[in-house]
């Protein structure tokens, strides 16, 4: 079978490492080609990589002439060039993102399509929606925007046509069923690739950072972009809450971070008198991520809300052999409990302060969760695994295609027939058409 799959290439982009893990063996699968959007340099790939500027009809022609085309879509800008491609060629959609609001608001401004689809919001959320979406900065905050992201997500927009999707979770699944004519598939997200460090030979140099932390000091980490559904707020307040916890343990926030997140975090510190305890460590090396992992005691993965369909960083964390505190919630509760120590979101505070109390005390909890968490992502979160996956999600979506065909050909005749705007008949057809073929 020809497959073409359209994916970011880009060697700063996390799903193109994901989607990249998995070619290897699809390759030996399908007869499989890589398109992607246009980037001065690409990550290196086994198969044929064929670049393009613009999504247009030349480009979408020859897609058509696959046997399938894979969508790879996130909510960043990577993916604005492949996003007007899955709406106009049905094939298999893969949903790193349970949000796309800011893709899909994107892409429709650039198609000049964004009237269109603030009337679409309006019909289904609510005017209020509409126009926070034409006017984000009325909301005054950028935690109430990633509030609104969860709550209008969009995804449907991007597989509304598809003959199926993939997903990274149960939870994700249950948000995306019934948005797809094809089937939703589960694929356990690879750990990130090896580049991020933790094999047995690999070495780094020493940081000024790690160097400069007290030797009987415990770490805890975040890892990810600093931002306001991060909870790293939290995380102080629960360690200033406790006595042992101020004394004893150190938070660094490691990842990209604006200038007005950290200076409010640094604020916040400093209020609480944990500025000698706390750091925002920013962007760093694969190199230095490495090193700061293989330091750290404890990780902590809070998103709330919950926007990505499956987190890779918490991936990271657990492949470094760290415990980690999680809000027990979305993907998060599907994590092992003897990996996860999971916190509830209603008493969070209190909650996390309980969890890292635990972990501190407990040298020996730490280092038994800590070696589950690696022993778990070796050998569930691997490369072969995500492409078994991918290649039973193709066959299905191979198998959906000709419903598309019935699909198309019941809405053209209720359209001549004048009854395309009449709600009782098209519910009968409708259900008639899932009875006798079994649709999902």
């Amino acid at each position: 079978m020809k497959v073409a799959m359209v994916t970011p290439m880009s060697p700063e982009s996390a799903i193109a490492d994901v989607m990249t893990q998995a070619i290897p063996d699809l390759s030996a699968w399908w007869d499989l080609e890589v398109w992607c959007p246009s980037e001065a340099s690409t990550r290196p790939c086994p198969v044929r990589v064929r670049p393009y500027d613009h999504a247009d009809t030349d480009v979408l022609n020859a897609l058509a002439r696959y046997d399938l085309a894979v969508f790879v879509l996130g909510d960043s800008p990577w993916h604005a060039r492949i996003l007007p491609l899955a709406q106009r060629l049905p094939g298999l959609v893969v949903l790193h993102d349970a949000s796309l609001t800011n893709l899909i608001r994107h892409a429709a401004i650039e198609s000049d399509e964004f009237e269109l689809l603030l009337r679409r919001v309006e019909a289904e959320f609510g005017p209020e929606s509409a126009q926070i979406l034409r006017n984000p900065r009325s909301l005054g905050s950028p935690d109430e925007w990633l509030k609104f992201c969860a709550r209008v997500p969009l995804h449907d927009i991007a597989t509304e046509r598809s003959l199926g999707a993939v997903v990274h979770s149960e939870w994700h699944a249950r948000r995306v069923d019934g948005r797809t004519l094809g089937a939703v598939t589960v694929a356990p997200l690879p750990v990130p690739s090896t580049r991020l460090g933790f094999d047995a030979n690999q070495t780094s140099t020493s940081s000024r950072l790690v160097q400069r932390l007290p030797n009987d000091a415990l770490l805890l980490v975040t890892v990810g972009s600093v931002n306001a559904n991060r909870r790293i707020d939290l995380l102080l307040q629960a360690i200033a809450d406790d006595d042992v916890l101020s004394a004893r343990l150190h938070l660094w926030c490691v990842g990209p971070a604006d200038d007005g997140a950290r200076s409010e975090l640094l604020q916040l510190a400093r209020t609480l008198g944990l500025q000698d305890h706390f750091a925002v460590a920013g962007r760093v090396t694969d190199t230095l991520l490495q090193e700061i992992l293989a330091r750290a005691d404890i990780a902590a993965a809070l998103r709330d809300p919950v926007l990505e369909g499956q987190s890779a960083s918490v991936l990271t964390q657990l492949l470094s052999g760290t415990p980690v505190v999680v809000f027990d919630h979305a993907h998060y509760s599907e994590l092992p409990d003897d990996i996860a120590l999971k916190v509830d979101p209603e008493d969070a505070r209190e909650g996390l302060r309980v969890a890292l109390r635990l972990l501190v005390d407990d040298e020996g909890e730490r280092a038994r969760r800590g070696q589950r968490a690696r022993d778990y992502v070796l050998s569930e979160r691997t490369a072969g695994r995500y492409a078994a996956a991918l290649f039973e999600a193709g066959e299905r979506a191979m198998a959906t295609k000709p419903l598309t065909h019935l699909s198309s050909d019941i809405g053209a005749r209720l359209r001549r027939l004048g009854l395309n705007r009449e709600p009782a008949v098209v519910e009968a057809v409708t259900d008639l058409s899932f009875d006798l073929f079994d649709l999902a």
